[in-house]
């Protein structure tokens, strides 16, 4: 558990994140501007009956989901759907100001499923893309100078982000 975890209003995101970024074709490609973002991170529980009768819940299977709406209906958009379709890449996600610091998601391997809806009129008409994030071997560990967007670094040093779990790292 992290070591400061008291009740703090600081903590509170008032300003959103508004970029998200895919690495594909050897760079980190911008996707457009989030109208919104949502991190799943849900476990099922399994219950476990004993002999005697009684039973318990225990943790079951994770899944971790990550769902970001798009403004942007340009040509070039549209078209990367195609390109994004079946593949898993690495994602940056901004999430926005939390205690004045940038508060940032890299997810080492997403699967893409892409969704289209076009509808007139509507403004503005968005992309939505869901995505599964997929577990890796053991927690996520990254070098924040080679993990994400060097627009994104705040400073030239290189820092290491050593996740508590195996699908994604915070990095403030």
């Amino acid at each position: 558990m992290p070591a400061n975890y008291a009740k703090n209003t600081k903590r509170i995101r008032l300003f959103g994140g508004n970029e998200l970024k895919i690495f594909f074709s050897g760079e980190w490609k911008a996707l457009g501007h989030i109208i919104t973002g949502t991190l799943e991170d849900k476990t099922d529980s399994q219950e476990i009956t004993f002999a005697d009768g009684n039973s318990v819940d225990i943790d079951g299977k994770r899944r971790v989901k990550l769902s970001v709406t798009l403004a942007q209906t340009s040509k070039d958009e549209l078209e990367l759907i195609d390109i994004l379709r079946n593949s898993v890449y690495p994602v940056f996600y901004s999430n926005g100001i939390v205690d004045g610091k940038k508060q940032m998601f890299y997810f080492p391997e997403v699967n893409i499923i892409p969704t289209m809806t076009l509808k007139s009129p509507d403004n503005p008409q968005n992309i939505v893309l869901e995505m599964s994030v997929q577990p890796q071997v053991s927690n996520v560990s990254i070098t924040t100078a080679v993990a994400i967007p060097s627009s994104e670094i705040d400073s030239g040093t290189p820092t290491t982000v050593d996740s508590l779990n195996k699908f994604y790292a915070i990095i403030e």
